[in-house]
């Protein structure tokens, strides 16, 4: 499963998307293995499957955002670059967790300066997803159109109701069906059932020249359609496979919960109907599709199953009947069961290169402890780069299943600086609040990145600003090679951060030694004053002056 899946994941990149899709894979999976299992069972066991199935999959999306995550550390391979190269091409060993067994690379082939935040490598992928959605939507919007121009199109048959109540009482129906004539006999060829709570069961104009046995086979199975409620069933899982559109399985699980609603219906027949008679009638009801418009869902009849259909229903050895409530309430718990045991997998990336190297040395010998030791030093330092690429992509789902990987919170990545450092500069609040609530040291400093409040004070991002004040960030604290907040502030023109941080009571008048780095020029002192100057920024210049700042 990895194999297949690991190439589009890692196009992707990161999208919480994925671990539905894999997830939902799973699920249908799963769900196809038991109706194969149970070929022998009932219909309705087998429909009953399905429904279950399709149930759980809308379930899923709730319980990823409701259970807590389990991380799941899984190798993966990615292109390797130098720790402290700052080059625009993402960074290779860190990765980031989608789904159960599939790992996705948070970084992105794009220089987050220049082009907005919502266009990543996955942002054509998710058009093309909600393009295909919606045309899915669309077309189930087309059929529920087509349904009520049959109502609008149908007439009242009176004299079909004390038959239909007769029949829905056997049939153990307990509220009113409506049954209509459709007046145009080519908009309906075969009967179809509509409607959940009014439910409406819908003939073709020459119903009523049918024979008696006719009818009433066509009402009992219709009726059987109303009392097992597949009509919303079937819209709830055309819903599901709108949203999963390019899933084969999906499709071929819709295609089975037809086929299986239609044997399920047909077996309701059987019980008081003689199997050749009604298999005559299937075949008939079928010849009048031939070139009729494409039939509404719950037709009785239609020409992709009928063979199938008609195999069943002359099989004397096929079992029959209904599903009981204690069989169907175990279904519908073993769904929700399932949903919530895969939702909260996810899978944490490990580089493939830490895992072979481990691999390669794992020999036994009298080095066996430091080659174990490296080993979990090399998995130690790829989950920690993975948490800072999701701190700087603000993913607070990934930066959660991480920390429970093991991920160091306060951890020191050479050339980026620490996880809390990545989040303020990029200016992710919400990842700066997690991180610092998951115990991260607003004042750690990391020797050319600075510190949290200095990169947040540099990109101009007054809100993490305050939180990191809030939580204990020193104002004045200076980081070797980033002077502090105020003097990064002032050089890159941010007015309103420096007026900010001047009314937290930073001192205007810091001077900090800067290193040059060459040894001909050596350094020079820095002031907010001076590189407001400096950088051309008169309105932080003049403000600072009003402050009693000087140079």
């Amino acid at each position: 499963m990895m194999q297949i899946f690991s190439p589009l994941i890692l196009f992707v990149g990161g999208s919480i998307e994925l671990s539905i899709i894999v997830k939902a894979t799973i699920a249908v999976a799963l769900g196809l293995v038991a109706v194969w299992s149970a070929r022998r069972a009932r219909a309705s066991t087998r429909h009953l499957i399905l429904a279950s199935t399709f149930a759980g999959l809308l379930i899923l999306p709730v319980a990823m955002t409701v259970v807590p995550n389990v991380a799941i550390g899984v190798p993966v391979s990615v292109a390797e670059r130098p720790a402290d190269s700052r080059s625009e091409a993402p960074r290779a060993t860190g990765s980031a967790a989608t789904a159960a067994g599939v790992v996705t690379s948070p970084a992105e082939v794009r220089d987050r300066r220049l082009l907005p935040a919502w266009l990543t490598a996955s942002t054509p992928i998710r058009i093309v997803w909600a393009a295909g959605a919606a045309l899915f939507l669309l077309r189930l919007g087309i059929a529920a159109w087509r349904f009520s121009q049959l109502r609008r199109r149908s007439l009242p048959w009176p004299e079909s109701r004390p038959v239909v109540a007769a029949l829905a009482a056997a049939a153990g129906l307990g509220r009113r069906v409506d049954v209509v004539l459709v007046v145009l006999h080519r908009d309906l060829v075969a009967p179809a059932t509509c409607g959940w709570r009014n439910a409406m069961v819908l003939l073709p104009s020459d119903a009523c020249d049918w024979s008696n046995a006719d009818l009433r086979r066509a009402l009992v199975h219709e009726l059987e359609h109303v009392r097992r409620s597949d009509w919303i069933v079937h819209l709830m899982a055309r819903v599901t496979c709108a949203a999963l559109w390019f899933h084969p399985l999906m499709w071929i699980a819709l295609r089975r919960l037809y086929l299986e609603a239609e044997r399920a219906c047909d077996d309701a027949v059987l019980q008081h109907e003689e199997q050749t008679e009604y298999a005559a009638q299937l075949v008939q009801l079928a010849r009048r599709l031939s070139g009729a418009p494409d039939q509404p869902v719950l037709a009785m009849a239609n020409r992709s199953d009928l063979s199938m259909r008609v195999s069943a229903i002359l099989d004397s050895t096929q079992s029959r009947g209904r599903v009981g409530i204690v069989t169907a309430a175990a279904g519908i718990l073993a769904a929700i069961v399932l949903a919530v045991a895969i939702a909260p997998l996810r899978a944490v990336g490990i580089s493939a290169s830490v895992t072979s190297t481990s691999s390669a040395t794992s020999s036994p010998g009298r080095d066996g402890a430091e080659q174990t030791q490296q080993r979990q030093r090399r998995r130690v330092a790829a989950v920690d780069r993975a948490l800072y690429e999701a701190a700087e992509d603000g993913d607070v789902d990934e930066i959660s299943a991480l920390l429970t990987a093991g991920a160091n919170v306060n951890a020191a990545i050479d050339g980026d600086g620490s996880p809390l450092i990545g989040a303020a500069r990029k200016g992710e609040l919400a990842a700066v609040r997690l991180l610092l609530d998951r115990g991260a040291d607003p004042n750690m400093i990391v020797r050319g990145d600075g510190s949290p409040l200095i990169m947040a004070a540099r990109e101009g991002h007054a809100d993490v600003i305050e939180l990191l004040l809030s939580r204990g960030a020193s104002i004045d604290l200076v980081a070797p090679d980033d002077e502090n907040a105020l003097i990064q502030a002032s050089g890159a023109g941010h007015v309103d951060v420096v007026k900010l941080l001047v009314a937290r009571d930073a001192n205007v008048n810091v001077r900090v030694w800067a290193d040059s780095g060459f040894r001909q020029s050596g350094g020079e002192w820095r002031t907010p004053l001076s590189m407001a100057l400096r950088g051309g920024h008169d309105a932080v210049a003049a403000y600072l002056r009003s402050v009693g700042a000087r140079e």
